[in-house]
Order: structure tokens, then sequence, then C-alpha cells
């Protein structure tokens, strides 16, 4: 008797493991939703060689669909990966360009790498802080005022505060900020004239939707 019932809380103690694992929430999550994307923009233009004094450029807002995937390392940190649609901005000029038009349009694709420390004793509210980088490559470009424009892939580094409000065991709601600090240049021609721009883009993207934890 004795014997069976060590035998018995062995075997107990030993599926414990495996019960725990079973009930703990899998640690893959997405969130999904429409993203907007706000220029900052300031720059150094020159044409032809020569400085433009009080030049600058302009790049519209954008608004797309994102998709952020991550991944619980702990109870409170996760790395997440930021991706979205595509979207095209449009490229005018400020200053002494003011009238000059549109200047050309780029479809670019950014994408964020980051990890984020989330905050306990709010309840089922689970807001977060984190930092991360950025890779912003343009996929196209369309002239304008400026022919030949080719604006350069470019890092940049990444802050990011949001919030996550779990409906169940699986689905919830979120709110996500990224402050990303990005400069590139861009190049192309005025007529016969060569153009140049140093561009610091600095977009802020507010992310909301739907979160799934798989």
């Amino acid at each position: 008797m004795k014997l069976t019932i060590r035998n018995a809380a062995l075997a107990g103690l030993l599926m414990l493991p495996g019960l725990a694992l079973a009930q703990s929430p899998n640690p893959w999550w997405v969130h999904v939703g429409p993203v907007n994307v706000t220029f900052h923009t300031s720059a150094d233009v020159s044409l032809g060689g020569a400085a433009v004094p009080g030049a600058g450029l302009a790049a519209s807002s954008n608004t797309t669909l994102g998709l952020e995937v991550g991944y619980d390392l702990t109870p409170n940190l996760a790395a997440r990966v930021t991706v979205g649609v595509p979207p095209t901005t449009r490229i005018t000029g400020t200053g002494p360009l003011a009238g000059a038009g549109e200047l050309g349009r780029l479809k670019y694709g950014p994408a964020v790498a980051s990890l984020t420390w989330a905050f306990d004793g709010m309840g089922a509210v689970r807001p977060y802080l984190g930092a991360g980088i950025n890779y912003t490559i343009v996929l196209a470009s369309k002239d304008g005022v400026i022919t030949s424009l080719d604006a350069k892939n470019a890092f940049g580094g990444v802050l990011q505060a949001g919030v996550d409000l779990p409906l169940d065991k699986r689905w919830g709601v979120f709110l996500d900020v990224k402050k990303i600090f990005l400069k590139t240049t861009a190049t192309g021609m005025v007529g016969p004239a060569p153009a140049n721009a140093s561009v610091r883009l600095n977009p802020l993207l507010v992310h909301a939707g739907v979160s799934y934890r798989f």
C-alpha cells in the first residue's frame, strides 16, 4: 500500500511540469490593424552644387495595414517585428520650393525589430515601453518636378510605447506608438541641374487594432 501511494505521488510530481506547460499561454501573438505614418521632415537641399537657403522637403502622411508579430521571452520581456503593406508618400517642397508642385513620389516598406518591457500591477491592462531598430526600403519612385529621383534605403533608431488589453485567453485590443529617427539622402535632376538632399524623415507610427495569441 505504501509503495502504491509513493508511486502515485511520484507520478503526480512528474506530471506537474507537463500540466503547467499545457496550461500556460502560448508565447506567440500578433497585432493587426491600421497604422498611420506621419513624417516630421527637415532637409538640406542643394541645386546645381549650391545650397538652397531655407529650402526643405515635406512627405505626406499615410495610412496602411500593419502587422506586428511578437514572442514573449519572459512574462514581461517581448521581442517584436513590425511590417506593413508598403504605402506611397508624396514629396513636396517647403520654403523657396513651396511653389514647385509635386517633386516626386516614393513607395516604401518600413520594418521594425524591437524589445519591449510590459509593466505589472494594472490588472488586465498591460502597458509597455521599448526600443529597437528600423530599416526602411524604398521600393519604387515616381518622378515629378525632380526627374531620375532616387532615395536610399536607411536604418534608424526606434522608441516604442503601447498598451495591450486582453479580452479573453486569445483575443485582445491594442494601441502602439513608434517614433523612428530616420535620415536618408535623395538625388535627382531639375532640368539640367543635379539636385541633392539630406533628409530627416523622423516618422511617427500610430498602430491600433486587434491582437491574437496562438
